[in-house]
């Protein structure tokens, strides 16, 4: 079964963080199921006045933008498979 994260990347200037915001396991479309779910509601201000969700091309990303009462957040969400974990390796 495939394993997959959905992740946001948000900041400014020479500061960009990266958050895993859920793991996932089965298809891509599964990821992408809880990538949108998660678009709605992430980094909520305490009074939000919108939100506009973009779909970048290919489907596993969005730009999401958030304006509250006195701030203006855009972050990048996606989602990401993963393709190697040593920790599943079995020794020799």
């Amino acid at each position: 079964m495939e394993k997959w994260i959905v992740y946001a990347q948000y900041g400014s200037g020479d500061s960009y963080f990266t958050e895993v915001l859920a793991r996932v396991s089965g298809t891509r479309d599964d990821a992408r199921e809880a990538l949108l779910g998660v678009t709605r509601t992430y980094r909520a201000p305490l009074r939000e006045k919108w939100r506009e969700v973009y779909r970048m091309p290919g489907g596993d990303s969005y730009l999401v933008i958030v304006k509250g009462a006195v701030t203006l957040t855009e972050i990048t969400m996606g989602i990401a498979e993963l393709v190697h974990d040593s920790k599943a390796e079995s020794p020799e």
